[in-house]
């Protein structure tokens, strides 16, 4: 009991690193397509020196590498959409547009995974959410729509990122496989920077400078390694369902942080929030729904 009310607290303290990902992103000033650039490379730097890359090649074979490696071009357009929305209109409205993601996943699971199966429950909840969506866009300024259309895209490419990961999981070896997503991500950053860099200002890529690396660096260190190490810890004492339970729980944290640090409130509309209440509470009954079932 002890060690499970541990598991509780790291995913949970995991969950929150995670939502605090947002409100890093909006503080640290280059432009998004850097900051995918800057973590992914980060990331894997550090992964290096926790793994063991001399039996890499050894334990994991060209197939599963190549999954990872598409699981990890998910994770970098994912990212690009998510950051994308933060700087486009604030942390806030990407949070909202993540704040569906369980009832996305209960769409797309099924098509993606063999042996999953629709159930009546989630396609009505994805339904009821329609209206929750259009109280916050047609509350919203043009900026703001701008990013929530951002933050749904990313959100529905985040989604397929957590099914491929879940359905090619190999226990035991996370941090391996994770390393392959994280090296995907700065490469296929990479290859955008090279074949639109002179399109656009968007695709400039742009140094870490002052007080930034120490953003990054709390970015990379501790709401992704660390994060990603307490998620790991925790799952070995807790079910997949506790842990889907918990995550519904990083846009809500992230908006409550984005409000008391980044007084996001003062840009946005009590009605933007009413519909964010509202996709909330559908969130948690379709939690409750499958807590009762479980």
């Amino acid at each position: 009991m002890v060690e499970k009310k541990k598991a509780f607290l790291y995913l949970h303290i995991a969950v929150f690193l995670f939502g605090f990902t947002a409100i890093l992103g909006d503080l640290i000033k280059v432009n998004f397509i850097s900051i995918v650039w800057w973590r992914g490379i980060l990331t894997t730097l550090s992964l290096a020196i926790i793994i063991n890359l001399k039996t890499f090649f050894k334990i994991l074979s060209p197939k599963i590498i190549l999954q990872q490696m598409l699981i990890g071009a998910f994770l970098a357009i994912h990212w690009l959409f998510f950051y994308g929305s933060i700087k486009v209109s604030n942390p806030t409205m990407a949070l909202i547009a993540l704040s569906s993601s369980s009832l996305i996943t209960a769409i797309l699971e099924p098509v993606i995974i063999k042996g999953y199966r629709w159930r009546r429950v989630d396609i009505i909840l994805g339904i009821l959410i329609i209206p929750g969506f259009l109280l916050i866009f047609y509350n919203s300024d043009t900026i703001q729509q701008k990013g929530l259309w951002l933050g749904l895209i990313g959100t529905v490419l985040g989604v397929i990122f957590s099914i491929l990961n879940k359905k090619w999981l190999i226990v035991g070896q996370e941090f391996k496989l994770t390393f392959i997503q994280m090296f995907t991500v700065f490469v296929v950053i990479s290859i955008i920077f090279i074949l639109f860099s002179g399109t656009s200002g968007l695709f400039q890529f742009e140094m870490i400078k002052g007080y930034d690396w120490a953003y990054m660096s709390m970015f990379v260190l501790v709401c992704t390694v660390l994060s990603y190490y307490l998620y790991l810890k925790s799952m070995k004492h807790i079910n997949a369902f506790d842990v889907s339970v918990a995550f519904n729980m990083e846009p809500i944290y992230g908006i409550i942080m984005a409000a008391l640090l980044l007084q996001d409130y003062k840009n946005i509309s009590v009605l933007v929030y009413t519909g964010m209440v509202y996709i909330t509470i559908l969130v948690f009954l379709d939690i409750y729904l499958k807590f009762k079932k479980h």
